[in-house]
């Protein structure tokens, strides 16, 4: 048992030496302007990539997020309402009417007319 522990250790150490000795062998290039360019789907870059965009459309996008992602945790919630309890229900409408609300504020702030 004791020579197969240090027989697999033996082999793993030759073979990271390996590794290290091809790794410092192999030489480094010199990074091209080539490498440093963006691609684009084998074009040459025709403009700044950097172009600005409207900070209202990021903010849509979060509160598209943010409800998103309280929607999808809502879904358990539907196995508790097959109980037909009143606590579960109250606390399913109580959810509903706080997200409700939550949409109808950013709507009367006008989050969602982005475009204008």
């Amino acid at each position: 048992m004791i020579v197969l522990i240090f027989t697999s250790l033996l082999v793993f150490m030759i073979i990271f030496i390996l590794l290290i000795t091809i790794f410092i062998l192999q030489g480094r290039t010199s990074p091209s302007k080539d490498k440093f360019s963006p691609f684009e789907c084998g074009f040459s870059q025709l403009g700044s990539g950097r172009l600005p965009f409207s900070t209202r459309y990021f903010l849509l996008t979060v509160v598209f997020l943010v409800f998103d992602v309280e929607l999808v945790l809502l879904f358990p919630l539907i196995n508790l309402l097959t109980k037909k309890e009143l606590s579960t229900l109250l606390m399913t409408c109580s959810i509903f009417v706080i997200l409700l609300s939550g949409v109808l504020y950013e709507w009367k702030e006008g989050s969602f007319q982005w475009m204008k």
